[in-house]
């Protein structure tokens, strides 16, 4: 005999993938009304990629890749994000409380983790802190560092949230999806863009590639988001060794499109010192 789902009711913000109700979140699966059940990994992470969706052997960032981000940002080179964003979600909470938040193209979670610290004293329930990676490897490594979190592979493009859901929606250099951000947030709700600065990591790039160009600045999102806060947070920082400058350059997209010159001349660097810069840009849904 057949069972009947309970009804799928948590105050939460995930939705099923296959039919978008309300998903309920409990230890080890996920279900909605229509009885869609998702299993959580033994890591303790769940997928949320619509099915069909997942049928390439690799998605996203891979492990190597993966695994070099996360020994780069445990040394703390990028301590000076972590800081600047747990404390603009903590002033974001004190501005309007943070009753749900999401993050988008969370990569292995340390910012993910970040967030929630200045989030720990409230009492909102796990269900409403979600963060989500297209790729699988990232996801299982926030998984272990943001527990607090719902942890799930999914995309950008299709997200398994539910409308109007969002209180605070950060995307930390991250593919952005104004339809899809649009979609999710509540009205009023903010939406955080960090993306790299003019001057970040300039020295690398002046070694990689022929011509240095500043990095663009400019994020815009325009449907029904009003940009009401930019910040900016900069450090500069000593990579010491040949294995920091590797880790560097096999988490960004430079050890996919570094020319063959620009790898002889990065080959040959034993040490660097390079700027750190990120902006932040808080936009408001209305």
């Amino acid at each position: 005999m057949t069972q009947t789902p309970m009804p799928a009711s948590t105050g939460g913000i995930a939705a099923c993938p296959i039919c978008h109700g309300p998903l309920a979140v409990e230890a080890r699966e996920l279900w909605c009304d229509k009885g869609h059940r998702f299993d959580k990994a033994r890591e303790g992470f769940v997928n949320l990629l619509r099915p069909g969706k997942s049928r390439k052997a690799v998605i996203g960032d891979d492990a190597d890749m993966v695994a070099d981000r996360r020994r780069f940002l445990d040394r703390g080179h990028y301590q000076v994000l972590s800081e600047g964003i747990a404390e603009l979600v903590r002033d974001l909470d004190a501005e309007r409380p943070v009753e749900s938040l999401l993050d988008v193209g969370c990569g292995e979670g340390t910012f993910t983790a970040a967030m929630l610290g200045a989030l720990a004293d409230d009492d909102s329930p796990a269900p409403t802190r979600m963060a989500f990676d297209i790729s699988r490897p990232a996801v299982k490594v926030t998984a272990r560092r943001a527990p607090a979190a719902l942890t799930c592979v999914a995309s950008v493009i299709d997200m398994p949230v539910l409308d109007h859901s969002v209180d605070v929606l950060t995307s930390i250099m991250a593919p952005l999806h104004e339809a899809e951000f649009a979609r999710v947030i509540r009205p009023g709700g903010r939406i955080v863009v960090v993306s790299p600065g003019d001057s970040h990591l300039a020295q690398l790039r002046q070694v990689l590639y022929p011509r240095y160009r500043p990095h663009d600045e400019q994020v815009a999102l325009t449907e029904s988001l009003d940009v009401v806060e930019q910040r900016r947070f900069t450090s500069h920082v000593h990579l010491g060794s040949a294995q920091e400058l590797h880790e560097v350059w096999g988490m960004t997209p430079y050890r996919w499109n570094t020319p063959l010159d620009g790898q002889e001349r990065f080959a040959k660097l034993t040490e660097l010192d390079v700027d750190v810069h990120f902006v932040a840009a808080v936009f408001r849904a209305v």
